[in-house]
């Protein structure tokens, strides 16, 4: 799974969920709750990009995914913004995919460094 979370200021927040291609799966505001009595420091929403039962589809569908933000004119490089892209492996796929790698590409790293994102990759048992 690919989830990419995006926080910061909330004028620049809304400007870029009026043009992304997906509605967020969760947002959250500056001062909100976020439980064990502590609250948000910032504003932000996550975004479902792409869910693959397969590692290597995932790479196409994230392409895909940030081609869609580039054409709409997104970017998360802005000042007061900050986007990381989570990929999430489940580590008990079975055999068949146990071994299959997640390639991604000098090209892709260049896409995500260009458009603001870092990366981060857990793996699940």
């Amino acid at each position: 799974m690919a989830k990419l979370t995006v926080h910061g200021d909330d004028l620049t927040l809304a400007s870029i969920l009026e043009v992304l291609p997906t509605e967020p799966e969760r947002q959250w505001r500056k001062g909100e709750p976020k439980g064990a009595g502590r609250i948000h420091l910032d504003s932000g929403f996550e975004v479902l990009v792409a869910q693959a039962s397969q590692a290597q589809v995932l790479p196409s569908r994230i392409r895909s995914y940030l081609a869609e933000c580039r054409s709409r004119g997104v970017s998360f490089s802005m000042p007061r913004i900050v986007a990381e892209l989570q990929l999430q492996l489940a580590g008990d796929a079975g055999p068949a995919t146990a071994s299959a790698p997640l390639d991604l590409p000098l090209g892709d790293l260049a896409v995500f460094s260009d458009m603001g994102i870092s990366l981060s990759l857990t793996t699940h048992p």
